[in-house]
């Protein structure tokens, strides 16, 4: 039984080989190969639940927030994003997986994650759903729900389209970028909810940040916003 499981396995990663998020060749690992396998930059320095950086990076004093906490797992250096972006442009759903894994961990080490009620996602318009095809944010949130045994439910739109938070210039414009860039459900009920906010690469929190004052001017109680990246600003542009 153990020769003919082994057989099978075999045969199986003939057939759908495993490819590496970070430098797409086959391999017999599930997500990076042998030379890649540390190639993804965990977040380990104490980082400020407010903003989501390290400490020396904080821009609490210069930004607000309107998530109560915000929790990431990597940082978007090149690799990292490389990895990511196999899966958010490339479709390949193994990184799904990959991120999600790691984000519920970081997840249930929060204070906050046994008061959750429920997940959402930040909204993509259908124009880009249209363009890649499916909704990475939500493909990561329905994920991380499986896993940690919390409802997901869509709770918010993006009515419509607006310039890319990519496609903008300086951390003025990301915020303005987003004012009136989404609402919640008309059918949503957040009233008095914890919320755990998904998205999947934090710059400058613009995003999470306007998403999750819709859902507190709707009533949510708690907004908790998670990340797959988190963009590290340059110290000189942290104090600019």
């Amino acid at each position: 039984m153990r020769l003919l499981s082994k057989l099978t396995e075999n045969l199986i990663t003939l057939l759908f080989p495993n490819i590496c998020l970070n430098c797409r060749k086959i391999t017999p690992l599930k997500y990076f190969c042998k030379d890649c396998r540390n190639s993804a930059s965990y977040i380990h320095l104490k980082t400020c639940p407010d903003c989501g950086l390290p400490q020396k990076l904080c821009d609490c004093k210069w930004n607000f927030y309107y998530f109560d906490e915000i929790i990431s797992c990597f940082e978007a250096d090149e690799a990292t994003k490389r990895s990511f972006y196999s899966f958010k442009f490339g479709g390949n759903l193994v990184g799904a997986e990959f991120f999600s894994k790691e984000m519920s961990k970081r997840i249930k080490n929060n204070s906050l994650y046994l008061d959750l009620d429920v997940i959402t996602s930040v909204p993509s318009h259908r124009s880009t759903l249209r363009e890649r095809g499916y909704d990475q944010v939500k493909v990561l949130a329905k994920d991380i729900s499986k896993i940690i045994k919390v409802k997901y439910q869509p709770l918010l739109r993006q009515p419509s389209p607006s310039p890319k938070q990519h496609e903008t210039e300086g951390i003025a414009e990301r915020f303005t970028n987003v004012l009136g860039k989404y609402e919640v459900l008309k059918n949503a009920d957040v009233r008095d909810k914890t919320i755990l906010l998904v998205d999947d690469i934090k710059t400058t929190g613009a995003t999470l940040s306007q998403c999750a004052r819709e859902l507190k001017l709707a009533g949510a109680k708690c907004v908790v916003a998670v990340s797959a990246l988190t963009v590290y600003p340059k110290k000189d542009n942290v104090e600019k």
